[in-house]
């Protein structure tokens, strides 16, 4: 499904077009301020969302797939994040 956040994610997202999903997890991955991604498929087509702002919920949309970045405390001390 795709990602939601708390203002109906107005400007909470940089949207890249072409990437591929492991280019996007690792955009994510290595951004201090990427709170998780979502990343949808559509024929040819592929675009990746890198969110600024905590992701709240997801709506069912066929092709895309939103990850949350959990936080260091969500982990605990000897898990990686991501």
């Amino acid at each position: 499904g795709v990602c939601r956040t708390d203002d109906k994610n107005k400007g909470n997202f940089d949207e890249l077009w072409g990437k591929s999903y492991p280019e996007c997890h690792d955009m994510c991955l290595f951004s201090r301020g990427c709170t998780g991604f979502e990343y949808t498929v559509k024929g040819k087509a592929s675009r990746c969302k890198l969110f600024k702002a905590p992701i709240l919920s997801t709506l069912p949309v066929g092709g895309a797939s939103c990850y949350k970045k959990a936080s260091k405390t969500e982990l605990g001390p000897h898990k990686k994040r991501l």
